[in-house]
């Protein structure tokens, strides 16, 4: 009996031992797992917070606007269009010079202007009324204060300085009515023809919104003139600022 009985229980000592053995390895291999998944879990945030801030980073990377990237015609074609107020010096008859300070004591000014490919056609207006501090003559007439229509067009090139500042400079032709001012009578209008010089800056405070500073100077062409042989005006300087809308085509 007793040598029968020991196999047996050798037998289930082995079954058990190998249940034990089967358990742990189950054991251990879902430790393994579940260490991997909670791992993986873990890392997936920091992966996702590292390709979120480099979405952050290329979003606000800002791109410019279409109208201040050269290199294409079409965002470079528009039309602009505005007032300014200014400073006016004039050199009028001989030796005469006035000039105001107060640029709304001086009248105003218009423009309306072509833009393509950094170049400009603009027609200009600007009306003015001047006082010198005395009585002058000039010809016939005599007077302190002057009305003077200046009808210029300007070609201008315009480079960019940054992306939103741009410098500007050209030439162009001054066509000049100018008489003593309280004159009824319109053909008391001097007609006469200068060459002008204009440059400065342009700052675009929007993407249609535009501040614009030009100094502009105009000689007469006295053969070019009504009065060809001693010019009402001969010499002009003005300061303008103008407040523009531009238009993109």
């Amino acid at each position: 009996m007793k040598n029968n009985s020991y196999p047996s229980t050798l037998k289930n000592f082995n079954k058990t031992e190998i249940h034990k053995s089967v358990l742990f390895l189950l054991s251990l291999c879902c430790f393994v797992f579940f260490a991997g998944e909670i791992q993986a879990q873990e890392q997936l945030p920091l992966e996702q917070s590292d390709m979120e801030v480099r979405s952050l980073e290329e979003r606000t990377a800002t791109q410019e606007p279409d109208f201040f990237v050269s290199g294409t015609s079409a965002q470079w074609i528009g039309f602009y269009f505005g007032v300014g107020f200014r400073r006016v010096k004039l050199q009028v008859a001989d030796t005469v010079s006035i000039s105001d300070s107060d640029g709304t004591a001086n009248g105003i000014g218009f423009n309306l202007g072509y833009f393509w490919d950094e170049q400009v056609v603009e027609y200009e207006r600007q009306v003015s009324i001047v006082e010198h501090s005395e009585s002058f003559t000039y010809l016939e007439e005599s007077g302190e204060k002057l009305e003077v229509i200046q009808n210029n067009l300007w070609y201008v090139q315009y480079p960019k300085i940054r992306r939103d500042l741009y410098l500007h400079y050209g030439t162009g032709l001054q066509f000049t009515k100018i008489r003593f001012a309280g004159t009824a009578n319109n053909d008391s209008y001097e007609d006469e023809i200068a060459l002008g010089i204009e440059t400065g800056v342009s700052y675009f405070v929007t993407s249609n919104l535009l501040i614009y500073y030009r100094f502009s100077l105009g000689q007469q062409l006295a053969y070019l003139s009504d009065s060809a042989s001693n010019p009402f005006l001969k010499q002009s300087q003005l300061h303008t600022i103008y407040l523009n809308y531009f238009f993109p085509l």
